[in-house]
């Protein structure tokens, strides 16, 4: 009876201490759980296709596709430039910050003996020559040696859909930081004007389609998130060819985190201060979290998210060095600090989501000092961006921009502005549901 009594306390605990063990997400996001469930490389129909190099990128793999069908995903083990936990870590992060719309779906993936085989099979059929991929060639059957019937690798999800490099935000690696998009993400820059706008070489899902066009404080919004989730993660490549954009369904624009393996989540602090001095103008939503989810890492609050366990939210993530976790805390401080520190000096305009013209201070850019007249977008060359005439008005977006100049965009792509989410209040979910 006494240990009945002690087993039922344990399942209690545990229970209670896993309040929600599933991740937040959107429909894509779910849909992409549903899959990760059921997904078995084991299955010998399915078709493996070798993941070839320039388009195929510098990391080796193979693409997935039912039979008969187009490719629905892509396996890739450990690489150089494809480090598995900031793969997951990047997405799962966007989905706590429901951010996610801006992340192809990404998750862990063992490969089990036949699919092992198969895949040793191709890569004998292969040569790299290109160093980069011959390195990882190398490093993929030394790890085959050691476990010949198991690797350890992600399985990204492959949308049904174009996407194209946004190769116009970036110059020689890095953000182009004379492009107008660059002073729209500082605390002490103007304002982005109430226009829409497509980015050049970004076209639509189908031949005949217009390009697609989002609000430009909505883009520069979505590149400032990115760099901020790029900050806490160790990101070091975003601008390699790794920012990219498409246009969804309705033909609103939206950047493209496309690959987040480039980074080392256990350092990388020299880009984190790069990073810090090119990011001073945030999403209020994103900050709020961001503010809640270290309160609860420093014990301050009980839940964040529906987690009421550090260590519980730490594996949902996706974090599986401690070091990486370590790190990653701390950054979360310092990212938390500084966003406090930028709406004290600059108040409402360390935001999007306030009107008004832009402060005519300074803001310390890790030793570097970026004044208002740097930021001054009439000095700016303009061939990065395109202005789409706005064509309806909608009273829902607070910009100094007059009525009948503000088009509507419809749906949740423009964010409203809306309260702090509530603090210490945990979603409800079954008990009994899985983590990925």
């Amino acid at each position: 009876m006494k240990r009945l009594i002690a087993t039922l306390a344990v399942l209690l605990l545990t229970t209670a201490s896993a309040v929600s063990l599933d991740l937040p997400g959107n429909a894509n996001d779910r849909a992409f759980d549903e899959v990760m469930k059921s997904l078995d490389l084991e299955r010998p129909d399915l078709e493996f296709h070798y993941k070839v190099g320039k388009n195929g990128g510098s990391t080796v793999g193979f693409h997935v596709a039912e039979p008969n069908r187009s490719k629905m995903g892509t396996f890739t083990p450990y690489g150089s430039s494809n480090n598995l936990e900031a793969e997951v870590v990047s997405y799962r992060l966007a989905r706590f910050f429901e951010v996610s719309r801006n992340y192809n779906p990404v998750g862990y993936y063992n490969l089990g003996p036949q699919a092992a085989a198969r895949f040793k099979a191709m890569l004998r059929s292969h040569s790299e020559t290109d160093p980069i991929r011959a390195a990882n060639y190398a490093r993929t059957m030394s790890e085959f040696r050691s476990t010949p019937n198991a690797l350890v690798g992600i399985y990204r999800d492959r949308p049904k859909r174009k996407k194209f490099d946004a190769a116009s935000l970036c110059k020689a690696g890095k953000l182009d930081t004379s492009n107008p998009m660059a002073t729209y993400i500082r605390a002490n820059g103007p304002m982005p004007p109430d226009v829409m706008i497509a980015l050049p070489g970004v076209l639509g899902q189908h031949t005949g389609d217009p390009d697609p066009t989002e609000r430009q404080g909505e883009i520069a919004r979505q590149l400032s998130t990115i760099m901020v989730i790029d900050m806490l993660v160790g990101q070091e490549d975003r601008c390699t060819g790794n920012l990219e954009a498409f246009g969804d369904s309705s033909g609103h624009l939206q950047l493209l985190s496309r690959d987040n393996g480039g980074a080392t989540p256990w350092d990388a602090w020299g880009e984190f201060g790069v990073l810090q001095g090119l990011v001073t103008r945030f999403d209020h939503d994103l900050i709020d979290a961001l503010e809640d989810l270290n309160a609860f890492l420093q014990g301050k609050t009980k839940y964040f998210a529906g987690f009421d366990n550090i260590d519980t939210w730490k594996t949902a993530v996706g974090y599986r060095r401690s070091e990486s976790f370590r790190t990653f805390r701390r950054k979360l401080q310092l990212v938390v600090r500084r966003s406090q520190e930028l709406e004290r000096q600059y108040g409402p305009h360390a935001y999007f989501d306030t009107p008004g013209p832009s402060p005519e201070t300074t803001v310390s850019a890790v030793g570097v000092d970026i004044r208002e007249d740097e930021a001054d977008t009439s000095k700016l060359a303009t061939p990065h961006l395109t202005v789409v005439p706005i064509i309806e008005a909608t009273p829902a977006i607070a910009t100094p921009a007059k009525a009948s100049e503000v088009a509507k965009v419809g749906g949740n792509r423009v964010q409203d502005q809306k309260p702090k989410r509530p603090r210490e209040t945990p979603r409800v979910e079954d008990s009994n549901s899985g983590q990925r």
